[in-house]
């Protein structure tokens, strides 16, 4: 089926393995196409993702999704195919990729799922007429700015007993599953990736139901280039997000101060910015986004929060979408926003040394592992861009064969590693021997002498034991799941040889 003539939504969800986006690998994939009006196109579908060799799950992770690495290993395909389908997906021409916090956590998977598998990481945000949403911001904004239509759930509402993250908690819950089981949103199963799908779905009809101007407002402005240009002059916006905390409705109206890449820095005009003529730079760099520890050592963070542009912001530039009752419930008073903004313009000229001065990183990159290296090293030169599609369109034998022959010769070095990981995973037969002894020293090192942030064997056994202290030992279902996943450990320590 074509869908070049109308845009579509493609809602989707991953479980994986673990709570880390860049790192931690996908389990399952779900996803369901709409046309703009919410309208079903097509089946929903899920996939598995077989797991490798080099890797540990967390079996944390594994006891709150059901999913456990044999039933990934029975099911599902090599990450190369697996990526390939989800790739396919999210770049079919005209396709607006959307979930639930997904652009903060499962685009992250996206992205070096396909860096790993020579795909472009990119592609689905903007090439043939594909973007990116996320329900989330919209969710917030909703209840925010409006939303009375709309029952919101609170922590005091929900019982720790079943749901022990709870306790002690006030405030708006915004947790997908809460959400639609106060809304009577049909939610079977939280933490399977179909159902949770499902669930966004009817939470995004319920929302474009009660608040369709909303909703429409939204979507237009949701992409990068409508977001820079509400920003841009340092002009004041509307910015709802919970950065800002509920106690203020997670709502502020900023400006920007400073822009890089995809990064601005919005100053909250409900603070005098006076103080930033006059700041060092060593206490600018301390404020500007403090650890903890700083923190309860007496450090203030200043009202600086960034915004990234490229990840669906609710930002709107005119004011009056704050209604004044609003505006004073969140301690939000326009005189003063009005007031501070003017004075800002003075300010500005000191702002660009001091942001340049206390965003300095380190050039050599977050991690030193291919596999984490998207970010770092700038973007692939066409010539190995070229290698990529090359790859791709490659039989595993064929692939065998161009690598053997020394015809594959890439200009940045880390692919060449990168590219034998990529063959090791999915198609290990086809390694020759001094390749498989390389994969085996690699998953050795990593599984039993530690490469942070992968769980080593040591740590994997550890966790499981401590899982089995704090489960229930009647719990059938739990016990069962523990058992496989000691049992996985065991089959990949003896792979390494332990």
């Amino acid at each position: 089926m074509a869908f070049d003539d109308e845009p579509t939504f493609y809602w989707y969800d991953y479980e994986t393995f673990g709570v880390r986006s860049r790192s931690d690998r996908p389990a399952q994939f779900a996803g369901i196409r709409t046309n703009l009006d919410l309208n079903t196109v097509g089946r929903g579908e899920v996939f598995y993702a077989k797991p490798a060799a080099d890797y540990l799950p967390s079996p944390e992770s594994c006891l709150l999704t059901g999913i456990t690495p044999q039933l990934c290993d029975e099911k599902g395909m090599v990450e190369s195919d697996f990526a390939q389908a989800v790739w396919s997906r999210l770049n079919e021409p005209g396709t607006v990729s959307i979930g639930y916090n997904s652009l903060g956590f499962d685009d992250e998977v996206n992205r070096f799922l396909f860096w790993r598998n020579f795909l472009d990481p990119y592609a689905h945000g903007y090439a043939n007429g594909c973007g990116r949403w996320d329900l989330f911001p919209l969710v917030c904004a909703t209840w925010a700015l409006r939303g009375n239509g709309i029952r919101w759930p609170h922590w005091e509402e929900i019982d720790p007993a079943t749901y022990p993250k709870a306790a002690g908690r006030k405030g708006v819950c915004f947790k997908l599953e809460f959400l639609t089981k106060f809304n009577g949103i049909r939610h079977s199963h939280a933490h399977d990736a179909l159902s949770d799908v499902e669930a966004t779905i009817g939470l995004a009809r319920l929302i474009r139901e009660k608040e369709p101007r909303l909703w429409t407002w939204a979507y237009r402005n949701r992409t990068k280039e409508a977001v820079e240009a509400a920003v841009n002059d340092a002009k004041p916006v509307v910015w709802v997000t919970p950065k800002f905390g509920i106690q203020n409705g997670c709502t502020r109206i900023v400006a920007c101060i400073y822009g890089h890449g995809n990064d601005r820095y919005m100053w909250d005009l409900m603070h005098d910015p006076a103080e930033l003529r006059s700041i060092s730079i060593d206490d600018f760099r301390l404020r500007l986004f403090p650890t903890r520890a700083d923190r309860l050592a007496g450090v203030q963070a200043l009202p600086i929060q960034k915004l990234k542009t490229n990840a669906s912001p609710f930002v709107c530039g005119s004011l009056k979408v704050l209604s004044p009752d609003r505006a004073e419930k969140y301690g939000i008073d326009f005189n003063v926003v009005l007031e501070n903004h003017r004075k800002l313009a003075d300010v500005l000229p000191f702002v660009g040394p001091l942001m340049e001065a206390a965003l300095i990183r380190d050039e050599a990159g977050e991690s030193g592992d291919v596999d984490l290296d998207l970010y770092s090293g700038g973007f692939p030169h066409p010539a190995d861009k070229a290698l990529f599609r090359e790859i791709r369109s490659k039989s595993p034998q064929e692939l065998a064969k161009l690598v053997a022959s020394g015809t594959i010769e890439f200009r940045d070095a880390r692919f060449e590693e990168l590219l034998l990981r990529f063959r090791a995973r999915n198609w290990p037969e086809t390694l020759s021997g001094e390749e498989a002894t390389r994969w085996q020293q690699f998953c050795a090192k990593r599984l039993l002498e530690g490469e942070p942030p992968f769980l080593t064997i040591a740590q994997y056994f550890e966790e499981i034991d401590r899982l089995g202290e704090e489960t229930d030992f009647t719990d059938e279902a739990l016990q069962d799941r523990l058992a496989a996943l000691y049992e996985w450990g065991e089959r990949l320590g003896e792979a390494c040889g332990e």
